[in-house]
C-alpha cells in the first residue's frame, strides 16, 4: 500500500510535468496572441506570456506594448 508521502510524490512530478511548456510551444501560442491583438492594437513587438502552476490550476499573464488602439466599432443588433 502506498504511503501518503509516496502519493504527494508522485503528484508532484505529475504536476511538475504538464506544468511545462517548451520554448517553440510558447512561441506558437503569442504569434497567435500577437495575430489576435493586432486586430485591436499597434503591436511593438510580441507579447509576453508568464505561467505559474499552483496545485494544478495554471495562472496565465500575458502584456504587450502597443503605440496605438486601433478604431473600430461594435454592432449590436
Amino acid at each position: 500500500m502506498r504511503t501518503r508521502e509516496e502519493f504527494t510524490r508522485v503528484n508532484n512530478v505529475l504536476q511538475a510535468d504538464k506544468s511545462v511548456m517548451s520554448d517553440a510551444c510558447k512561441a506558437l501560442v503569442l504569434q497567435d496572441f500577437a495575430e489576435k491583438f493586432n486586430e485591436y492594437f499597434d503591436l511593438i513587438g510580441l507579447p509576453r506570456m508568464e505561467l505559474n502552476c499552483k496545485n494544478g490550476i495554471y495562472s496565465v499573464s500575458l502584456s504587450f506594448e502597443a503605440e496605438r488602439i486601433k478604431k473600430f466599432n461594435v454592432l449590436t443588433q
